[in-house]
């Protein structure tokens, strides 16, 4: 019985694969485009309940992609209600991922999946209202997308209400000097690094969405407010923290203005808007508007976010300093260990003055550079005394530590100029512009909350090779033991891992085309990177926006 009570308990302890290997099948088949072959991989990698929410999130996604709209909205709607819920968590469940691996607990997504869930179903909607011939079913189409769109709205005023702003950010940077030093202080214990720069606040492009929504619905008061918090949130610091062109600002505030045009505002307000905040060529641009024509916006949404990778960190212990050291493990020269390698002296390596300083006692200058390269976590004698008697001090001066955490390698994103032609015999459109990048807006959320992964992850893999250290030292035969000792390292070792999860088929980037055009028929070409996409042949009615969601998996 004994014995069996010990093997249950290590078997226990051994953790499941990844996520990413699941799912790099399927998400392979989506980058080539194979979108319902893509669904079918994708299906059978995440058919347990705890990655309930990613499935309706992925699968809502691919439906779309194969225009398959009602469907799409069926799955996303069921994505809604639960990360409405924030799936609160039960005991068993959460006790289970801490004994053997986060990839056990409920997936429970973020502040910029939750959002993406409305601006897929507003897509959808649109879709499928351009589709219905029924005037009255076409408006309850429409009006249920500018629903999307107002949940999106309370979505971001929430994540607004619980995260600094821009104009925070702003006035942090313009503090006295005496304040700065003490936030400096303050910043001791949290690696030395201010998290908030990049925090998911709002979004910007999902502002200009609405505005674009409301205009296309004719509720042009509604449009132009939504355009200008978009131009704002651009010019305050959305454009700058995801690396966007400056000229985003500039389109939302042309499009702000001809909602101005539109609902009467004075000439002389307008004039002044137009000075102001259009550039010379924007100038130009908004010249290109006339009454009577129509419109035809692109989206294009290029690419995928990238997927998180795992890194290894050694966690072993230092008495000397009262402290725990965590090392990355160096795996050679490959792109992807360099890049673990960076990621680890980004993000956790010991830059504030308190860890210097314990570096140094533990050994002198070298000590101190070395720290370039490790976290110290410093503990404290009273601390120290309680890991003694737990006799986990002697557990970490035995063995090393596995501790894993997920992280992001370089990308880039996909630099080629789209270009638009109308008809065969028409000129080439290039004025397309990068709107929003929900890679870097990936990115950066998981610079913002890796110092909790790791110690998340340090909690967890304490625990669970005490445990492990616990079962062989109630044995009493010795080569029991010491057998039963180098199975649970082996298996907590082996078995540890980090939440790679995150929903993958959203796009990397997203473009913007508008071109406003006389009323007819047209045939448009889309061309990036050397690949082609047609609309078919459309008839543009005069004031009347046409918009071609694009989906570009290249």
């Amino acid at each position: 019985m004994k014995w069996a009570v010990i093997w249950v308990s290590i078997c226990f302890l051994a953790g499941c694969a990844t996520y990413k290997q699941d799912i790099d099948a399927g998400l392979s088949l989506a980058k080539e485009g194979e979108w319902k072959e893509a669904e079918g991989k994708l299906e059978g990698a995440l058919d347990s309940s705890q990655d309930k929410l990613l499935y309706y999130m992925e699968i809502g996604a691919l439906a779309q992609n194969q225009g398959e709209f009602e469907r799409s909205n069926d799955l996303l709607e069921q994505a809604e209600r639960l990360s409405d819920t924030f799936l609160p968590e039960n005991f068993s469940n959460r006790s289970w991922a801490l004994l053997s691996n986060p990839r056990q607990s409920d997936y429970r997504g973020n502040g910029i999946e939750r959002v993406y869930i409305s601006y897929l179903k507003s897509m959808n909607y649109i879709a499928l209202a351009e589709k219905e011939d029924n005037k009255a079913k076409k408006r309850e189409l429409n009006d249920a997308a500018l629903v999307e769109m107002r949940r999106i709205d309370i979505k971001l005023n929430e994540i607004r209400a619980q995260t600094p702003s821009y104009q925070d950010l702003n006035a942090k940077e313009n503090q006295a000097f005496y304040m700065k030093a003490l936030s400096w202080l303050g910043d001791f214990y949290t690696g030395g690094r201010d998290t908030d720069k990049f925090i998911y606040r709002d979004d910007a492009w999902a502002r200009y969405m609405e505005g674009l929504q409301y205009e296309m619905n004719g509720e042009i008061d509604d449009a132009r407010i939504s355009y200008e918090k978009a131009a704002n949130l651009y010019e305050d610091g959305y454009a700058k923290q995801y690396a966007l062109p400056s000229t985003t600002a500039d389109r939302a505030w042309l499009d702000t203005i001809r909602m101005m045009q539109k609902s009467g505002f004075s000439q002389s307000e307008i004039d002044q808007r137009i000075t102001t905040k259009l550039s010379p060529a924007m100038q130009e641009t908004l010249k290109k508007y006339h009454k009577g024509d129509a419109e035809l916006v692109v989206l294009e949404h290029q690419g995928f976010i990238p997927d998180k990778k795992e890194m290894t960190v050694l966690l072993y212990a230092d008495p000397r300093a009262y402290s725990l050291v965590l090392e990355p493990l160096h795996g050679g020269g490959t792109i992807e260990a360099n890049d673990a390698f960076r990621w680890f002296t980004m993000v956790y390596a010991d830059i504030n003055p308190l860890n210097l300083i314990a570096n140094y006692k533990a050994g002198g200058a070298w000590g101190t550079f070395s720290g370039i390269f490790t976290k110290r976590v410093i503990l404290g004698r009273p601390v120290w005394q309680q890991l003694t008697s737990a006799k986990i001090d002697k557990l970490l001066t035995e063995q090393t530590i596995r501790v894993t955490v997920p992280y992001y390698g370089r990308f880039t994103l996909d630099q080629h100029q789209p270009t638009l032609q109308m008809n065969s015999s028409t000129a080439t459109i290039n004025n397309s512009l990068r709107m929003t990048s929900l890679a870097d807006i990936a990115f950066q959320e998981q610079l913002a909350q890796a110092q909790r992964d790791i110690y998340e992850g340090l909690v967890r893999e304490l625990l669970r090779s005490w445990l492990a250290y616990q079962v062989s030292s109630n044995v009493q035969d010795q080569n029991a033991a010491l057998i039963l000792n180098l199975i649970g390292q082996v298996a907590v070792f082996a078995s540890s891992a980090a939440d790679t999860r995150n929903w993958l088929t959203l796009p990397a980037q997203v473009r913007l085309t508008r071109e406003p055009l006389a009323p007819g028929e047209y045939n448009p070409n889309y061309t990036v990177n050397n690949k082609t996409f047609s609309l078919g042949k459309v008839n543009l009615e005069a004031n009347k926006i046409k918009l071609w969601n694009l989906r570009n998996p290249y």
